[in-house]
């Protein structure tokens, strides 16, 4: 428990440090990845991004809808030529199709509210970050009690591991993993603090602050030999 608390302490001195120099215009020797890395050799931290201000998560739920209600409108297509329905039946289809993917679209915008609720109004992520990938894991927690459980994963190193990462798997949600030999476009948006990771069959968002953003990106952008930089 003391050593929890100490390393608390260091990660929380090590967090207003790098504030205080982001405030004075910062060392430019300092390396801003340095704040993120543990014991284990990994880089990781926690963002929020408040669900009612940026609807860049409503979005990207909006493009599955799309691209799911188009591929069912090819099957559906497909099913009217064998049969034998022609431009007729298409015509059917693509109807009830887009009449489907209006009732999604509205019935998504009060989902939304209630899982934005439902998360305090935050969507918060853990991120960890190392040579050869990088994992996008949600928090279902407030960014307060992350940090707590993230800095006991981290001290854990030398202590009791299984309970603490055991915390932090017992708070977490779905996770996301991007290879980096795997993807194939990176595309950076600073005035979102975001970057999005593209691969054939996952698409990845990366969120970082801004005192980290730009090493966050410079350093994905080094370990992915096959990407596009867009």
């Amino acid at each position: 428990m003391e050593y929890m608390e100490h390393t608390r302490d260091i990660y929380d001195q090590t967090e207003n440090a790098a504030a205080a120099d982001e405030a004075a215009g910062g060392p430019p020797e300092r390396d801003p990845l340095g704040a993120l890395l543990d014991r284990g050799g990994k880089y990781r931290w926690i963002y929020e991004v408040p669900m009612l201000k940026s609807f860049f998560l409503l979005m990207e739920v909006w493009k599955v809808l799309g691209i799911s209600t188009f591929l069912v409108f090819i099957i559906m297509s497909l099913i009217d030529l064998i049969s034998g329905q022609g431009f007729a039946g298409i015509l059917f289809s693509l109807e009830m199709c887009l009449l489907l993917l209006g009732i999604f679209l509205v019935l998504s915008l009060p989902a939304y509210y209630i899982v934005t609720k439902a998360n305090n109004g935050k969507y918060t992520v853990l991120f960890e970050m190392d040579d050869s990938g990088i994992d996008h894991t949600q928090i279902k927690t407030d960014k307060a009690r992350a940090l707590e459980m993230l800095t006991a994963y981290v001290g854990s190193a030398i202590k009791n591991r299984t309970t603490t990462a055991a915390a932090v798997l017992s708070a977490a949600g779905t996770s996301l993993y991007s290879r980096y030999d795997k993807v194939r476009s990176i595309k950076a948006l600073p005035e979102k603090n975001t970057i999005l990771l593209n691969g054939r069959f996952i698409r990845n968002q990366i969120y970082a602050e801004d005192r980290y953003f730009d090493a966050v990106y410079d350093y994905i952008r080094r370990h992915c030999p096959n990407a596009e930089i867009r």
